[in-house]
C-alpha cells in the first residue's frame, strides 16, 4: 500500500513541474525530526520510516520496511503491542499513546512511547496507522533513579531511628542489618569481627546475618567461626586495613576465596572495612546468590553510611554532577515525539508561521488555532509566566540555547510545564524576522519533582515529631530545625537558628574532655557522640548526637538528632556524690581520731606552757629583792634561759600538732569540694599518701601498710576523683580484713610503669577474698557482697565509670581466704620530674618596707584580731560587715592599700561588696584580697573563680599573707 505521504507527493507532482516550497519544507521537517515518523497498514507492516528510525534502532529505514512491526518490539512487550494494534483498527481513536521496548542492531533495549492515529484512506476506511515513536529511555532511567534514592533515604532514615533506639552493647548492629539488606536487594548481609588467638593469629568469626526469603542463613556454619584469614584472605586483610572495598564477582576471585564462597552460592560479593580508631576491626559484607552482577555505586554508599566510616560528600556530589551532565545531554539529544515544534513572526503583523500537530495532544488547540489567533499562548501563560514569555517570542537572541520553562493551561484546565529552546532566524542584514523553538513537555518530571518535595516534605513531619531536637545542616550551616532543638537550646523559632553552624552551641574541648574523637568523614556539620550543648542563656544540656549524610532539597547535606541525657547524667552525678558522702560518713570516725589526737597534745602543751608562764612570773616577782640582795640573779637568769627553752620547745611541738590538724582538714576539703570535670597533670604518688592519711584509723587496727613506689609519670585526671577511686579500694581493702591481727596482716599499694603511656597502680590486701561467682559481677551497680546494711553496692560501679571515661581500665583478682589485689591502669603525660607542691617561702624582704593602711572585713572578731597581729608592721582597721565596709570605703575610697575581705558574711557578702565598690570606685576592687574558710557556696565559688584577685584559705598561711599585702602596699593606691 503507497503511503498517503508519498502519494499526496506525486499527486502534487503531477499538478506542478516541480515540488512546491511548502512541499519541501514539510518533507525536510519530516526528515530532520529527531523522533521516528512512521507508518504501518492493517497487517502491523512498516510501510514508512524516517531517517530517525536509525539513530533509534541502528536500522536502516530500507531494512525494516516491509517487515512487520512486531520484529522491532520486545518479546515481553509483543502481546500487549499486538493488542492495542487490533484495538486501534477495530474502534480507531483520535490518537492512542502506549509505552514498550523496542530492540536495537546492538543487542539492546530502548524504552519507547509510540502516539498512533488510524490511517484513512479516500473512502474513510482505515488503511492503517501512522504516527510518532520517541525514544523515552533517560526518563525512565531518571524516575527509577530518584524512586531508588528515596527508597535509600527511608532506608537510611529507619537505620537511624534503630541506632538511636538500640540498647548499649556490642552487636547492636544486628537490628540494621534488614533494612539495609532490604534497599539494596542483596540475599544476604553479614557482619564478621576480627580478633586474634593465643598465638597472635589474626581470626575472623561471623557476628550478624541477615538472609533474603528463600537464601539458607550461614549464621551457624561452623566453618564461618575462627576463620583464619591467612593465607587464604591475606589480600582481604591488605585491602581492607587500606579502607578500600572487596567487589567482584567470585568467578573472578582467586582460587581459595572462591572455593568458601561457591559453598555458600555467592555470585557476586561486596566487602566494606569495619574501622574502630582507624584501625581495621573486621568487615561488613553483601552478598548476590540469584545473579552475578556488579554492585551499583548507589549500593556501594548506602553500606558505608551503615558501617560509619565512608565520606559520602565527594560521591554525592559527584553522583550529582553526573546526572546534571546525562540530563543536559538528554535535553539536547533524546528524541521526543511530544515536542512542539513551532516558528514565531517577530515582524508585523506577529503570527504562528508553524506549529506542529502535537501542540493539540499537549495543550488542546490545533495549529489552526494558533494560527488564527497569535496571542493565544498569552491569553493562556501562567500570569506568573508572562514575562517570561514576552522575552522568549520577543528578544530571542537574550535567551538563545537556554532553556525557559512556561507554565500553560490546556483547554481542559490541566497545568502544563513546557521547556522552551529558542533561535533566532536572521535576515541578510543580521536582525531577527522570526523565532524557532521547541517546547517539550516535561510535565512528568516536575510532578516527580514535586513529589520528590512532597517526600522530603514528609521527612521534615517526621522530624517535627520526633521528640528528640534535630537539624539539618549543609556547608555547615543550619538549614532546618525542630522545634524539640529550638527548645533546648533556648530559642523561640527555627528561623533564629537557621544559617547559625550547631557547632557554635557545642562547648566540648577535645583535649581536656574524654570522649569520642572528632568525625574522620571530613564532612561539615558532623558532629557524633556525647556532646554538652550551650543554650542561648549560657546554661548547658548534655546530648548524645548521631549525624548522617543525606540529599536535602536535593543538595547533600547531614542530619544530626540530639538526644537530652542532662537528668540522666545528674541523676549519675548524684549517685556519685552518695556514695562519696557515704565514703565520707564511714571515714568520719577515723578522721575525728586523727584530728583528736594532734589536738590532745596541742591542747595539753599550751596549757602546761600557760602555767609555767604564771608560776615563773610569782616566782620572779616574790624573790626579785632577796635574790639581788643575796647575789644569786645570775643563778635565776641561767634559770629562767631553761624555762625559755622548754617553753620554745612545748610551742614547737604544738605548732607541729597544729600543722597536722591543718593537712587532715585540706584532704578532707579536697575530697568532699563538689564533683568538677576539669582535668590537670596529677601525681598518682601524692593522690595515695593522701588517701592513706585519710584511712588510717581504718587501716591501723587491721593490717600492716606498704608502700612499693616507683619512678612513675604523672597522669592526666581530676584529683578529687582519683581520691574518691582510691580511697574506696584502701577502705574496702581494710574492711575485707578482720581486726585485732594487724601485724598477721597487710595492705601494699604498688605503682609501676607499664610502658610509654600507661601506669599501673595495685592496692593488695591480705584479706578474705572475693568469691569466684561474685568476682565478674563486683563492678556492676548495686552488687554488693557486704552484709546488707554496710554499702550500697554503688562504689566498685562508680570507680569502674571514672577510671574508663579517663581511658583507664580497672579490673580485680581475688582468691578466698588470700585476699584480693585491684589493678589500676591510667594514660599517663610525657615523663617528667615530679614535684610535690609545697608553700614557697617569701623572698627576704628589703631592710625598709612601706608601712601600709589595710582594711579587714570579716564578721568573726577573732579573725580580725589574728589578722591585726599578724599585720601588726601596716596600720590595720578592722570592719564587723560587708556594709560597715562599703561606707568607710565610700567616705575615703583611696585611703586604703589593700582590703583582706571574707567571702560569706551574713549582711553583705564579699562579693556584694566586691561589685559595689567596683561601680561606684572603679579601681578600688583591684585592690582587694579574698579570704575563706572553704564552705562556700556554688555561686560564691564560680565568683572567686572568675575574678582576678588573689585568694588565701584560713588557717592563713602568715608569710604569703604578709608577701601579698606588701606587694599591694608597695604599689600604693596611686597605681590604681
Amino acid at each position: 500500500m503507497q503511503s498517503p505521504l508519498l502519494k499526496a507527493h506525486r499527486t502534487m507532482s503531477s499538478v506542478m513541474s516541480e515540488p512546491s516550497r511548502s512541499d519541501r519544507v514539510h518533507r525536510q521537517i519530516i526528515d530532520s525530526l529527531d523522533e521516528v515518523v512512521f507508518q504501518l497498514d492493517t497487517q502491523g507492516v512498516w510501510t514508512f520510516l524516517n531517517p530517525a528510525w536509525t539513530a533509534l534502532t541502528g536500522y536502516r529505514p530500507e531494512e525494516s520496511v516491509g517487515h512487520s512491526f512486531l520484529d522491532s518490539v520486545h518479546p515481553k512487550d509483543r502481546e500487549a503491542h499486538q493488542q492495542l494494534f487490533q484495538e486501534v483498527l477495530k474502534q480507531p481513536p483520535a490518537r492512542q499513546r502506549f509505552e514498550g521496548r523496542y530492540l536495537s542492531r546492538d543487542g539492546g533495549e530502548r524504552w519507547v512511547e509510540m502516539v498512533a492515529r488510524p490511517l484513512r484512506g479516500e473512502d474513510g476506511s482505515v488503511q492503517g496507522l501512522c504516527g510518532t515513536l520517541t525514544d523515552v529511555s533517560e526518563r525512565r532511567r531518571t524516575h527509577d533513579a530518584l524512586s531508588q534514592r528515596e527508597r535509600y533515604l527511608g532506608a537510611l532514615v529507619e537505620m537511624q531511628q534503630r541506632l538511636l533506639v538500640a540498647q548499649q552493647g556490642e552487636e547492636s548492629y544486628k537490628g540494621v542489618l534488614g533494612p539495609i539488606g532490604q534497599a539494596t536487594g542483596a540475599s544476604r548481609v553479614y557482619v564478621f569481627i576480627l580478633h586474634r588467638d593465643e598465638a597472635g593469629k589474626v581470626l575472623v568469626s561471623q557476628r550478624a546475618e541477615w538472609c533474603a526469603p528463600g537464601i539458607s542463613p550461614e549464621i551457624d556454619n561452623p566453618s564461618l567461626q575462627n576463620l583464619p584469614m591467612e593465607p587464604a584472605f591475606s589480600r582481604w586483610v591488605e585491602q581492607l586495613s587500606r579502607g578500600e572495598k572487596i567487589a567482584a564477582l567470585v568467578k573472578d576471585l582467586p582460587d581459595a576465596e572462591r572455593a568458601l564462597l561457591e559453598q555458600q552460592d555467592v555470585k557476586s560479593v561486596l566487602v566494606l572495612p569495619l574501622r574502630v580508631n582507624d584501625v581495621l576491626a573486621g568487615f561488613i559484607g553483601f552478598d548476590n546468590c540469584v545473579e552475578a552482577r556488579p554492585w551499583a555505586q548507589l549500593e556501594v554508599d548506602l553500606l558505608s553510611a551503615a558501617a560509619g566510616a565512608i565520606s559520602l560528600e565527594l560521591e554525592h556530589r559527584q553522583f550529582e554532577s553526573a546526572l546534571r551532565e546525562r540530563e543536559t545531554r538528554y535535553r539536547q539529544l533524546a528524541e521526543n515525539a511530544s515536542d512542539i515544534q513551532y516558528r514565531y513572526r517577530l515582524e508585523n503583523p506577529r503570527s504562528f508561521l508553524f506549529v506542529s500537530r502535537v501542540v493539540s495532544d499537549r495543550l488542546g488547540y490545533s495549529p489552526e488555532e494558533h494560527y488564527a489567533d497569535p496571542e493565544l499562548w498569552h491569553k493562556r501563560i501562567h500570569p506568573g509566566d508572562l514575562p517570561a514569555l514576552t522575552q522568549l517570542l520577543e528578544s530571542p537572541q537574550s535567551v538563545s540555547n537556554k532553556p525557559v520553562v512556561l507554565r500553560f493551561t490546556c483547554r481542559d484546565g490541566r497545568t502544563r510545564w513546557l521547556e522552551h529552546t529558542v533561535a533566532p532566524v536572521l535576515n541578510g542584514n543580521g536582525r531577527p524576522v522570526s523565532v524557532e523553538g521547541i517546547a517539550r513537555d516535561i510535565t512528568d518530571r516536575r510532578e516527580v519533582e514535586e513529589a520528590l518535595k512532597m517526600s522530603e516534605a514528609s521527612f521534615r513531619i517526621l522530624l517535627e515529631g520526633v521528640t528528640d531536637a534535630a537539624a539539618i545542616q549543609r556547608d555547615g550551616r543550619i538549614v532546618y530545625a525542630n522545634m524539640a532543638l529550638v527548645t533546648t537550646l533556648g530559642f523561640d523559632r527555627p528561623d533564629q537558628l537557621v544559617g547559625r553552624a550547631l557547632m557554635r552551641f557545642v562547648e566540648d574541648d577535645l583535649e581536656e574532655v574524654p570522649g569520642p574523637p572528632p568525625d574522620p568523614s571530613g564532612i561539615k556539620g558532623m558532629i557524633t557522640g556525647e556532646r554538652r550543648l550551650v543554650r542561648r542563656d549560657g546554661k548547658t544540656r548534655v546530648a548524645e548526637l548521631v549525624s548522617l549524610p543525606l540529599l536535602f532539597d536535593g543538595a547533600p547535606a547531614v542530619v544530626s538528632i540530639a538526644r537530652d541525657v542532662t537528668e540522666q547524667r545528674q541523676l549519675q552525678a548524684r549517685l556519685t556524690l552518695a556514695d562519696r558522702l557515704a565514703s565520707v560518713g564511714t571515714l568520719a570516725a577515723g578522721i575525728a581520731h586523727e584530728i583528736n589526737n594532734p589536738l590532745a597534745f596541742v591542747i595539753s602543751n599550751l596549757s602546761f606552757l600557760s602555767e609555767e608562764m604564771r608560776r615563773s612570773q610569782l616566782s620572779l616577782e616574790g624573790s626579785q629583792s632577796s635574790n639581788a640582795a643575796s647575789g644569786t640573779g645570775p643563778k635565776l637568769r641561767q634559770r629562767a634561759e631553761l624555762d625559755l627553752a622548754e617553753w620554745q620547745e612545748v610551742l614547737s611541738e604544738a605548732y607541729e600538732g597544729a600543722e597536722r590538724v591543718r593537712q587532715i582538714v585540706r584532704q578532707l576539703k579536697t575530697f568532699s569540694r563538689p564533683d568538677e570535670e576539669r582535668l590537670s597533670p596529677v601525681d598518682i604518688h601524692q593522690v595515695l599518701d593522701s588517701v592513706v592519711m585519710m584511712a588510717a584509723n581504718e587501716i591501723r587496727h587491721r593490717a600492716q601498710l606498704h608502700r612499693d613506689y616507683a619512678s612513675v609519670p604523672m597522669v592526666m585526671a581530676n584529683e578529687g576523683r582519683l581520691c574518691q577511686v582510691f580511697l574506696n579500694l584502701v577502705v574496702n581493702a581494710a574492711q575485707a580484713i578482720p581486726e585485732g591481727d594487724a601485724q598477721r596482716h597487710s595492705i601494699r599499694l604498688v605503682t609501676r610503669r607499664l610502658d610509654p603511656g600507661r601506669v599501673l597502680i595495685e592496692v593488695q590486701d591480705s584479706g578474705s577474698g572475693i568469691p569466684r561467682e561474685a568476682l565478674g559481677r563486683i563492678f556492676d551497680p548495686f552488687f554488693t557482697t557486704k552484709p546488707v546494711g554496710v554499702g550500697t553496692g554503688l562504689g566498685l560501679s562508680i570507680c569502674h565509670g571514672i577510671i574508663t571515661n579517663l581511658g583507664g581500665e580497672i579490673s580485680a583478682d581475688s582468691e578466698m581466704g588470700k585476699g584480693s589485689t585491684f589493678r589500676v591502669i591510667l594514660p599517663s603525660l610525657e615523663p617528667r620530674t615530679r614535684t610535690r607542691a609545697h608553700a614557697a617561702l617569701p623572698a627576704a624582704q628589703p631592710a625598709t618596707q612601706r608601712k601600709g593602711r589595710v582594711l579587714v572585713v570579716d564578721d568573726e572578731p577573732g579573725v580580725g584580731k589574728v589578722l591585726r597581729r599578724i599585720l601588726k608592721e601596716h596600720e590595720v582597721e578592722v570592719a564587723s560587715g560587708g556594709r560597715q565596709a562599703l561606707e568607710r570605703l565610700q567616705r575615703e575610697p583611696d585611703f586604703f592599700d589593700a582590703v583582706l575581705c571574707d567571702v560569706m558574711m551574713p549582711d553583705l557578702g564579699g562579693k556584694d561588696l566586691y561589685e559595689a565598690v567596683r561601680r561606684t570606685q572603679s579601681g578600688l576592687e583591684r585592690r582587694f584580697i579574698f579570704v575563706s574558710g572553704g564552705a562556700f557556696t556554688t555561686n560564691a565559688r564560680e565568683f572567686l573563680e572568675a575574678i582576678p584577685n588573689p585568694k588565701l584559705e584560713k588557717p592563713f598561711n602568715e608569710p604569703a599573707l604578709r608577701q601579698i599585702v606588701q606587694d599591694l602596699v608597695s604599689r600604693g593606691p596611686s597605681s590604681r
